[in-house]
């Protein structure tokens, strides 16, 4: 039989086996190796796993090579179906074409060197029939030989190398990797060309470029399954030596994980991009390629788990990077991306998604491009966008601590969270202003001067929280010898190098301040501009100055309506030694300001710059302050508003910083009153008239009674007054003038001489009495204060708050994340000026609510939970109410009663639905309790060790303006209760006789918590 498999094996082959390029050096005599135009290899037969094991001394592949399954040669005695081929030898090159023919057979392929500073290179190979094709210097959990069972857990070799150059597998469907060390170059693909034929494709020698299979790169000291991939073990390294990756990576998808820091280099690319996608079969699996590229570093230390990318990181679909660092000087660009970063994240590249851009990191340093269709990052220290970065995007968000575009100074700064600023919003004595002054900045080098600091970021829709967040545009000029006239000429476009734009959303949120200095801030058309903050500054960042009297103008919160214009004089000596552009902080829509909380105020100070707001202003708490040597509602001289809000197509400009300062209001504002000069709204000059009379005449009777009898029966009136206005430049007063007569009175008692009449004079600017007497006049339509408004909107919100259940991610005890249910309250928060009065179409007043839903961990709606799972809590939500269905607070009364009995241990607990409105508490009446009683928890636990009837009923109560208003009892709860008795009682301490109060059960809640 053997003599017939060798005559029908050399009919088989042809005359030319006995000539060959290739070495295969081997003893083992189940391998059979013949040369020819085509060198054949005959594998040793496949073990009872489906095992074909082949040991070589020496592995070289120089020419052509086919492989055969002996199972498949004619007159063979078919075996166990043959899987996998392992080629193990001391030495392995392949420098040539590998081919597998066996029918309708598909065999994985592994080859492997086994012994440390092992070197497997391919150069200008390519591999055909093979689905799975793995490269593995490393060691197998199942040993090598031919009895082996599986291929195992492979284990990378001290110092093993792979080096790949040109190497192609348009048929595979997994190319694989393992080893310490690898270096690549070249073209290293799996692609394929193919025209298309009809509703399908076929190959051709040109059309479309399509992909199959995939790359895994397994790098660095650990051990891998090989079935599953999966990563068993990983150990640090304790060298440093980088892995590169030069050329061309070309694939259905490319998966990096290394224990070793990676270097993409220059003109490098790895890519999954291509215009068709091959599915196929791997084994009884049907598989279907992703396109995504990952590199995910394993090592825990800095110098060992960073990214450098220096090349091209192209993807159709996803890419996912994980590592301790990521220095991007290159181009990352796909569709969705997830980058985490445990520490520094720096980008003076360009990465950009078209659909979803998930970035975390520790601090994240943008010189170059940032974009996402919806870009999302969180850094849990810094985000730093300077010195060339562009962030763009449809839906973008950041999240952090200390938040700044542009750049505080020159040079660029240390990357890691810094402290806040020195803010001044007053009058300072030394007349100079800015940042660079407050914080001692050191002057610039001329070249520095001379220096593009450009950073942008521009979105469709934007939210930035943090704590610092500041917009800086560091650009000033410098007088010198040469005395400036009134004027400056300022280069246009370093006036400009600095923004923060949105097209129909900005949501700015900071518990310490927002900073816009000499940079543009601004909502370029119809949308919502919301700033809450505790402090905002609008001003340039350096203003040197000598000899200008300054001005400040301060508007603190009511309910007006205005316009601006007050302007000043000069000195004849005055002179500004250095100065900066106008910061410009505009709004084409509606423009919302307000502290982070309801209980807190927040000032709002425009220092010698552009303020203008097209649509509705909405202040809440808000002190408002203007700081300029003219304040002025019509920009006179230097850049027309629309050069300041959209680029203007100049070199330079001149700035008359003598007119310092543009403010203006284009629709209604709320929360503010003012001293500002009314030019058009005659309707409100005539309700600061009345207010104005309303104060004076409240101020007067009250001296009047003060004083006493006003009249003499014989020297007449004795208490006089009189009222003017005075206007200053800063403000309007209102100076009231109060005579007080009196008579020199001798001891007797008698009187002599005339009376004497002594003047005390009284100011009060107008912006406090608008004040005043808009905390004491209700709301037009209604017969309400805005106050009063405010707490019965939270009273009628508060029927629709109520316990729920959420998950949440967290951390075990172990350090895994894991996700639980947790129980807790549904609450609302108010940021902004939370109402508007509106009138409807039937000319009823409605209150439009602004308010964000928390979800609590109490019952007092404190304490929010966190790190929940599908949740905002940074979404606004609007609700319209009818002005009537507020007008009574009395809360709704509770639902869901019920008795909860331990015929044991006596343990009976009444509950009720919560009514959760502010200042909530309820009373209960039951035949447990001698006297009503009141509690701020929905349940009452009591003990009952004997057989009866229990009853009870409970009413809602809440606040307003220091009234108690109070539900209506619920109907009786009536059930019987049957004591058995046999368990403990838990401490209850009304005995067996009757009942009592009873220790309270575990909290909703607190055993997640």
């Amino acid at each position: 039989m053997k003599l017939i498999k060798i005559a029908l094996l050399i009919l088989l082959l042809g005359p030319n086996f006995l000539v060959s390029a290739s070495t295969l050096t081997t003893t083992d005599s189940n391998i059979s190796f013949l040369s020819g135009d085509k060198d054949k290899l005959i594998i040793a037969p496949p073990n009872q796993h489906g095992i074909s094991y082949n040991r070589f001394t020496n592995f070289t592949v120089d020419k052509p090579l086919l492989m055969l399954d002996p199972n498949g040669l004619a007159s063979s005695d078919a075996g166990t179906k043959l899987k996998t081929i392992v080629i193990h030898a001391n030495s392995l090159s392949l420098k040539s074409e590998l081919a597998f023919a066996s029918g309708d057979i598909d065999a994985n392929i592994v080859f492997v060197v086994n012994n440390d500073n092992g070197l497997i290179s391919c150069s200008s190979c390519s591999f055909k029939g093979y689905p799975r094709i793995t490269l593995a210097v490393a060691d197998s959990s199942s040993g090598y030989s031919k009895n082996m069972s599986s291929i195992g857990n492979l284990t990378n070799r001290n110092a093993g190398r792979i080096s790949l150059n040109n190497l192609s597998a348009p048929d595979a469907t997994s190319i694989e990797t393992h080893s310490q060390y690898i270096s690549t170059a070249g073209n290293i693909s799996s692609t394929f060309r193919a025209s298309a034929s009809g509703s399908h494709h076929k190959i051709s020698n040109s059309g479309l470029v399509g992909v199959s299979g995939g790359f895994n790169f397994f790098l660095g000291r650990m051990t891998v399954d090989y079935n599953t991939h999966e990563i068993v073990d990983a150990d640090q390294v304790t060298t440093l030596g980088a892995i590169t990756f030069s050329g061309t990576i070309h694939g259905a998808g490319v998966s990096i994980v290394s224990a070793r820091p990676v270097t993409i280099n220059s003109g490098a690319k790895i890519t999954t991009q291509s215009d068709i996608m091959a599915t196929s079969h791997f084994g009884d699996d049907f598989f279907v390629p992703t396109g995504n590229i990952d590199i995910v570093m394993l090592s825990q230390t800095t110098a060992l788990g960073t990214i450098n990318n220096k090349g091209s990181v192209l993807s159709d679909t996803g890419i996912n990077i994980q590592a301790i660092r990521l220095y991007n000087s290159g181009t990352i660009k796909g569709h969705n991306a997830e980058v985490t970063i445990k520490d520094q994240a720096q980008n003076l590249g360009t990465i950009e998604m078209s659909g979803k851009f998930e970035l975390s990191a520790k601090t994240i340093d943008n010189r170059k491009v940032l974009a996402g269709n919806t870009l999302r990052a969180h850094a849990t220290d810094a985000v730093f966008n300077h010195f060339g970065g562009s962030i763009v995007g449809y839906n973008v968000s950041f999240e952090t601590d200390y938040f700044i575009n542009g750049s505080r100074i020159a040079s660029v700064p240390t990357i890691k969270k810094h402290s806040a600023l020195t803010i001044e919003d007053g009058l300072e004595p030394a007349e100079k202003y800015g940042v660079f002054n407050t914080n001692s900045f050191a002057r610039f080098t001329s070249a520095q001067l001379s220096a593009n600091r450009p950073a942008h970021i521009s979105a469709t829709h934007l939210n930035i929280k943090a704590n610092v967040l500041e917009n800086i545009n560091p650009y000033y000029k410098e007088r010198g010898s040469a005395a400036w006239p009134g004027k400056v000429n300022l280069d246009y476009a370093k006036s400009r190098q600095v923004s923060i734009t949105a097209q129909y959303t900005l949501k700015l949120h900071s518990s310490t301040y927002v900073l816009n200095s000499s940079a543009i801030l601004g909502l370029e058309n119809v949308g919502e501009f919301t700033i809450n903050t505790p402090k905002l500054q609008n001003e340039r960042y350096r203003f040197d100055s000598k000899g200008y009297v300054f001005h400040k103008k301060q508007h603190n919160s009511a309910n007006e309506q205005h316009s601006v214009k007050s302007p000043l004089a000069v000195t004849a000596s005055a002179h500004v030694d250095a100065i900066s552009p106008m910061a410009a902080l505009y709004s084409f829509g509606e423009f919302n300001h307000s502290p982070l909380n309801s209980s807190a105020s927040t000032t709002f100070t425009n220092l010698a710059s552009f303020l203008q707001i097209h649509g509705r202003s909405n202040f809440y708490k808000t002190t408002f302050g203007s700081i300029a040597i003219s304040a002025s509602s019509e920009y006179q001289e230097g850049l027309t508003p629309a050069c300041i809000t959209n680029a203007c197509n100049i070199d330079s400009y001149e700035e008359n910083y003598t007119q310092t300062t543009f403010t203006s209001f284009l629709d209604d504002v709320n929360g503010l009153s003012t001293d500002f000069l009314v030019q058009t709204n005659l309707q409100l000059e005539a309700s600061i008239e009345q207010d104005v009379k309303w104060y004076q005449d409240k101020f007067i009777a009250e001296k009047k009674a003060a004083f006493g009898d006003e009249y003499h029966p014989t020297h007449g009136k004795m208490f006089h007054y009189n009222v003017r206005e005075q206007k200053t430049t800063s403000a309007r007063h209102l100076i009231i003038t109060i005579y007080e007569c009196r008579l020199s009175i001798l001891q007797d008692g008698e009187t002599f001489g005339n009376k004497r009449c002594v003047p005390t004079e009284y100011s009060k600017p107008f912006s406090e009495i608008l004040e005043e007497a808009a905390a004491n006049r209700p709301i037009p339509g209604t017969s309400h204060t805005a106050k009063q408004l405010g707490e019965l909107i939270k009273i009628y919100m508060g029927r629709f708050n109520g316990f729920g259940q959420m998950y949440q991610t967290y951390t075990d005890s172990e350090g895994f994340p894991d996700t639980r249910m947790v129980d807790g309250y549904w609450g609302n928060v108010y940021a902004n000026a939370f109402f508007t009065p509106k009138l409807n179409s039937s000319g009823a007043v409605e209150l439009e609510v602004k308010y964000f839903r928390h979800f609590f961990k109490t019952t007092a709606l404190q304490s929010p939970h966190v790190n929940l799972q599908n949740y905002n809590p940074y979404k606004e939500y609007t609700k319209v109410i009818a002005y009537n269905d507020l007008k009574d607070p009395t809360p709704p009364i509770p639902a869901n009663r019920t008795v909860a009995y331990n015929n044991k241990t006596g343990r009976l607990v009444l509950n009720w639905g919560n009514v959760l409105v502010p200042h909530h508490s309820y009373i209960l009446e039951t035949d447990l309790s001698s006297a009503a009683i009141r509690t701020t928890q929905s349940w009452r636990a009591y003990t009952k060790k004997t057989d009866g009837k229990v009853k009870f009923r409970v009413k809602a109560c809440t606040k307003y303006q220091n009234r108690e208003y109070c539900s209506a009892f619920s109907p009786w709860k009536e059930q019987t209760v049957d004591y058995v008795g046999g368990g403990s009682s838990g401490g209850g301490s009304g005995g067996g006789g009757g009942g009592g109060d009873d220790d309270k059960p575990p909290c909703e809640g607190c055993a997640l918590e």
